[in-house]
């Protein structure tokens, strides 16, 4: 199906082509979430002293960033081949490059860990506040996966998906309002260190925000869906 257009009146292979986008999509935020994992990983690493660990790591997360482009790029083709006939089809768009821009600043913000380094030690409650940011942001990615998911088995249960991811987004605001007034009080005679580090939670608010705006479009899509 993926090699033929769809003619935009067959509504039955519409919604089998529909499913498939789905599908590739949700197997596409899966490959953003297993980016993010590996980053709280190479945070851990850093922040206990693993240098050389940590490098291997930040390799890891560029090669799924280089993943997820590739199959995002897939998955836009196969949009375009088959998508003349949806309904969301500018939405679906917007979500896919919206995981690719999410990927792709997951890997700057490795590219600033391995800057900052363990030489570079954090003060205990700037450290901690980050290493939670990373977890909120790590469970909005898992939560985007199972609304992708939820909009082709189960609609009526995506805007509890979507629910979900709001409000870790409000939680990762909270980190992020209390965090930068934090690392300014306590890196201001580290500019080494607070640099990198301001960087890394400036992209760590911008993938939160990203999967929250991603998470709004799906929801309006299961809306109409049911």
């Amino acid at each position: 199906m993926a090699e033929e257009f769809i003619n935009p009146y067959d509504m039955s292979r519409l919604s089998v082509a529909e499913m498939n986008l789905l599908e590739r999509m949700r197997s596409d935020s899966r490959i953003l979430g297993a980016e993010i994992s590996e980053l709280k990983t190479m945070l851990r690493e850093i922040l206990g002293g693993s240098v050389y660990v940590a490098k291997s790591r930040e390799e890891r997360v560029r090669k799924l960033k280089e993943d997820l482009q590739a199959e995002c790029f897939k998955t836009l083709e196969y949009l375009v081949r088959t998508g003349l006939g949806l309904s969301f089809k500018d939405i679906y768009a917007e979500v896919i490059t919206g995981i690719i821009a999410a990927g792709e600043s997951t890997a700057d913000l490795s590219l600033y860990l391995g800057i900052l380094g363990p030489g570079n030690p954090l003060p205990g409650e700037v450290a901690r506040s980050i290493e939670a940011f990373v977890d909120v942001v790590e469970e909005e990615a898992r939560r985007l996966e199972e609304l992708l998911t939820s909009l082709n088995t189960n609609p009526k249960a995506a805007p509890l998906n979507a629910s979900e991811i709001e409000k870790l987004e409000e939680q990762a605001d909270e980190i992020y309002r209390s965090l930068v007034p934090s690392i300014i009080k306590n890196l201001s005679k580290a500019p080494e260190t607070m640099l990198p580090i301001m960087e890394v939670v400036e992209r760590l608010e911008g993938v939160s925000d990203t999967i929250w705006r991603l998470s709004v479009y799906l929801k309006y899509v299961a809306m109409h869906r049911v």
